[in-house]
């Protein structure tokens, strides 16, 4: 009986142990902060972060809010899955804020 017991537990280790990468995507990117970008709203820092779509990959898009050090609200580009990094060329990436205009 404890000789059974032993064997399914290794079994379901085994199990787990092969099964647990393939289960769980491996994601490399790699990230883009820019302080204000318009969080915390979440739409202008959508669109600070639209220039970095290039066709290729993912850009998700997130508000990081001001703490750990950092005085301000950051708009996170954080590009995945074949997205290059830093896109050079037109259009800037992250969308450089707009000018104020003087009053």
């Amino acid at each position: 009986m404890q000789m059974t017991m032993f064997c399914s537990s290794i079994y379901f280790l085994l199990v787990y142990v092969f099964s647990a990468p393939t289960t769980v995507p491996k994601v490399n990117g790699c990230e883009i902060a820019m302080i204000g970008g318009g969080c915390p709203d979440i739409k202008p820092c959508l669109e600070t972060c639209r220039p970095c779509y290039r066709g290729v990959g993912m850009v998700n898009v997130y508000c990081r809010p001001a703490g750990g050090g950092i005085p301000f609200d950051q708009c996170i580009c954080r590009m995945s899955h074949g997205a290059p990094c830093s896109p050079v060329g037109p259009p800037h990436c992250p969308k450089p804020p707009a000018a104020s205009p003087l009053t």
